[in-house]
């Protein structure tokens, strides 16, 4: 599976889809994307309109969203949908936009249906955000 295709599988869509771009992948085991802020987001309309600041927790559900992508990317899987099942996400600093985001995501262990990652973001290389976050799957035949 090329990597430009597997956001495309991810269960998320616009306006809640927060990746612009997958950069590498490590078939179910890491992978690394950009998410591109541009500041014109809605969100921004409400959260400190007069001195925009990214969500925290939208960049820790961008975190999920690519780690989400990690267990898609098993062809031979029959993983159907990953939630956020717990996140421990340490913020560093502050985002504003406009931003590119460099994510990257590593799974660490599984254990039945739940994954867990190691997730950092960085901007301009400066890291923004790390911890680790757990997605339960959820099989084809359930």
């Amino acid at each position: 599976m090329r990597a430009d295709h597997l956001i495309e599988q991810l269960p998320h869509k616009p306006p809640f889809l927060f990746l612009t771009e997958v950069l590498e992948v490590e078939i179910g085991v890491r992978a690394e994307a950009r998410w591109d802020v541009m500041g014109d987001e809605d969100f921004f309309r409400g959260h400190f309109p007069e001195r925009p600041i990214v969500p925290g927790v939208l960049i820790a559900e961008s975190l999920a969203q690519l780690s989400g992508l990690v267990v898609f990317s098993d062809p031979a899987g029959s993983v159907r949908q990953a939630s956020l099942a717990q996140f421990d996400v340490r913020f560093e600093s502050q985002v504003r936009p406009p931003a590119g985001l460099h994510l990257t995501s590593t799974l660490t262990r599984s254990l039945g249906p739940l994954h867990l990652f190691d997730v950092c973001a960085f901007n301009d290389s400066v890291r923004v955000a790390r911890g680790s976050l757990a997605l339960s799957a959820t099989e084809e035949s359930e």
